[in-house]
């Protein structure tokens, strides 16, 4: 394998990067070629030294100019003599085990294997995980759309680089990213971050501006040729250029309008196909192209034909971007819902279920957000609660909230285990969450894990738990002992956890709330008294829950039932501590990034509880960090928040229009393409108008019958009296 590292005035971190290389785990088959680019620093007299210390592996190169890094990329690749090469920037620096995981994963027939990386901000002395790819799965088109370009957190076979040659342009690698994982043999993804990326160095590409920044546009112009020569992966190239037309707006505003001109210049292909409608409709990139809505900036031909695209506020903000500067993200007015059988939901610590609903209802709030929680009493959050009555079952939940809801809802997050509020009509979108196994599915149905949603054997989402990094204590010092912790039930496997420990002659804690009696009494107990190294200390508050877990060697997660997710399992992890789990529900899942701590057996659970060489503490947290947080799975339940609530209001739109036709007799051959409930309905409709105005017509007629009748019965009346005043007058005459 060979390794290459551009260098260009990079030495006050140099040392530090090439460090890291040679202390791969497997540096005995790699090689290192470091291309100094016309340094004028002390990084030559950095090279020099790490070349006197591995004169055989290392490769050198000087330039007494700067060439470009497409050119140091190109000629370190024709330098290179291993099977398999990856690039390192040399203002970073990378795990240890990083080229082996890879390596491994590319012996199995993969050209390119893709791994998550870290963010390093030296200016905050933060550092945040970031994703190599963005979706849940891998795909070689989605690879297209959502990996990164960046060249540096990827393992290439030497094949494919030799297929194309690096453009020595800034943003090289824009210009060839997409074009390589389209040409790949089955490129890969590896979910664990293991390059560290030093995102706010002053002297960076990323960081620096200039007419080279419209060298964007050549990489474009490369994309856009490729894709029309390569028909397969088309649309996924054009549409990536789409979205590198939106970022670059921002990204470098004042270049913004020669972005805008490439985009109309090259309309006709980048306006097609269906990855645009969707992005579109996700507020995911803009309208271009005013496909959906005409008033887009782009679609006036000059800036002053933008109508009140400028006012006070936005005076200094350039009128093709001022649309966008003013717009602002929505405040959704959420109902959360747990079932009355739970436990009050609080930060004290309780059940999987209750903990989640408390950590999305405290991130929903933290980020603006109306919500109403509607849970047992005693439940404190930072939204307003709304308590259950006494004696309140599932069944009473939809008439309850009917009654007491606020008048403007957004929508309904259904955590109850019967999913009832979504069984019922109530008006407003719901979604349910399944946190437990169920036999009640939905098409939208919202699963914690894959695991759990291949046990109910339907399709629908997944949303994986999460929980809040600041709520855990981390620590690298660990004691001698085991620890179980969880509920003490048959079905989560303590007997298991004590079997462990009895052939290991190792120390175990056992901490949990008893929830069968004698189960615990007649099986646990006797085991318990006669081993002096198994302890049961009852169920734990919060901070001794923290020391048990941030202290312990491992934590043993001998679940024998399918679990759904499993949230031990990221608690201990961000906390420092490894797991050991049987391969049962979602564990393997849930601890894809290390395999090594999955057992199949109890034989090969306790054998790794005493000889297992666990990862280091660190990379256990940052493993949690970058899966499992609360913030990552609020993300995406706002992303599934805001789609029902879109459908919703398409229904609802249809809906309308539907009741306006209401009075309005539809003809036959309208009726003939309806079918099902439709078709009854308006055929109902239709029947009901027609009685409707034969009784109007027929109450019509009644009435002018009856006032000719009044009228004839006057008139006979005052005939009658005439004749009578006639008669009388005659007698008088008379």
């Amino acid at each position: 394998m060979s390794v290459i590292v551009p260098v260009f005035n990079t030495g006050e971190f140099l040392s530090k990067c090439l460090q890291s290389i040679i202390n791969q785990t497997i540096w005995s088959v790699m090689e290192l070629v470091i291309i100094n680019d016309g340094s004028s620093d002390h990084s030559s007299e950095i090279i020099k030294e790490f070349v006197k210390q591995e004169p055989e592996r290392i490769i050198s190169i000087h330039y007494a100019e700067n060439q470009g890094v497409g050119n140091s990329r190109n000629v370190g690749i024709a330098q290179s003599r291993g099977d398999y090469i990856g690039f390192v920037d040399s203002d970073d620096w990378i795990a240890n085990n990083m080229f082996e995981l890879l390596y491994t994963k590319a012996l199995d027939g993969h050209d390119m294997v893709i791994c998550d990386y870290f963010s390093r901000y030296e200016d905050e002395d933060l550092t945040i995980p970031e994703k190599g790819y963005a979706q849940d799965i891998f795909t070689q088109k989605q690879a297209i759309l959502y990996a990164q370009v960046v060249p540096w957190n990827k393992l290439y076979k030497k094949e494919l680089l030799q297929k194309i040659e690096y453009l020595n342009i800034w943003y090289e690698d824009v210009a060839s990213t997409p074009i390589l994982i389209s040409l790949a043999n089955m490129p890969a993804y590896l979910n664990i971050p293991l390059y560290y990326y030093k995102r706010s160095r002053p002297g960076s590409i990323a960081n620096s501006s200039g007419p080279k920044v419209l060298d964007i546009l050549r990489a474009w112009d490369r994309l856009i040729e490729h894709a029309q020569l390569n028909n397969s992966f088309k649309e996924e190239i054009l549409f990536f250029v789409t979205k590198c037309i939106n970022f670059y707006i921002d990204f470098k505003p004042e270049y913004a309008e020669h972005f805008w001109e490439y985009a109309r210049k090259h309309r006709e292909l980048l306006s097609v196909g269906e990855y645009n409608r969707q992005a579109v409709e996700t507020n995911e990139i803009r309208d271009l192209f005013g496909l959906f809505n005409q008033s887009t900036p782009i679609y006036a031909t000059n800036q002053n034909e933008t109508k009140n695209d400028t006012k006070n506020e936005t005076r200094n903000i350039p009128k093709y971007a001022a649309k966008y500067a003013t717009q602002k993200k929505r405040t959704l007015s959420i109902i959360q819902v747990i079932s009355p059988i739970c436990s009050p939901v609080s930060a004290v610590d309780t059940a999987g279920t209750e903990k989640m609903v408390y950590e999305i209802t405290q991130e929903l709030v933290k980020r603006g957000h109306k919500v109403v929680l509607y849970a047992p009493k005693g439940s404190k959050v930072s939204a307003k609660v709304v308590p259950f009555p006494k004696y309140f079952e599932d069944r009473h939940l939809p008439a309850f909230i009917r009654k007491t809801r606020p008048s403007k809802v957004d929508l309904i997050h259904d955590h109850t285990f019967s999913s009832i509020v979504r069984l019922r009509k109530m008006g407003i979108p719901v979604l349910p969450t399944h946190h437990l196994p169920t036999n009640i599915e939905f098409h939208d149905s919202v699963y914690v894990s894959h695991a759990a949603r291949k046990n109910a054997g339907v399709k629908g989402l997944v949303v994986h738990n999460g929980i809040n990094p600041d709520e855990y204590e981390y620590s690298e010092g660990k004691d001698d002992y085991l620890l179980f912790i969880g509920r003490i039930l048959p079905d989560k496997g303590v007997i298991h956890a004590i079997e462990v420990a009895e052939r290991n002659h190792q120390k175990l804690i056992i901490a949990g709330p008893i929830k069968d009696e004698e189960y615990f009494r007649n099986i646990l107990q006797p085991r318990i008294d006669n081993n002096e190294n198994i302890h049961y200390i009852g169920a734990v508050a919060s901070k001794q829950k923290q020391e048990l877990l941030k202290r312990a060697r491992c934590v043993l997660f001998p679940s024998i039932w399918k679990e759904p997710f499993g949230l031990v399992l990221i608690e201990a992890m961000i906390s420092g501590t490894p797991v050991l789990a049987l391969n049962n529900g979602a564990a393997l899942e849930v601890l894809e990034g290390f395999p090594q701590l999955v057992c199949n057996s109890i034989d090969e659970l306790a054998h790794k509880a005493l000889h297992e060489p666990f990862p280091p503490p660190h990379v256990l947290r940052e493993y949690v960090l970058t899966k499992f947080t609360t913030a990552t799975m609020v993300d995406q339940y706002i992303t599934l928040y805001e789609q029902k609530i879109n459908e919703f209001m398409k229904r609802r739109v249809k809906l309308k229009r539907l009741r306006g036709r209401k009075f309005k007799l539809l003809r036959g051959r309208k009726l003939k393409r309806l079918r099902g409930r439709k078709k009854l309905k308006l055929l109902r409709r239709r029947t009901n108008l027609k009685l409707l105005r034969r009784r109007k017509n027929i109450k019509l007629q009644r009435r002018t019958n009856l006032k000719g009748r009044k009228k004839y019965f006057i008139k006979k009346k005052i005939k009658a009296k005439r004749s009578v005043t006639k008669r009388i007058k005659a007698r008088s005459n008379r």
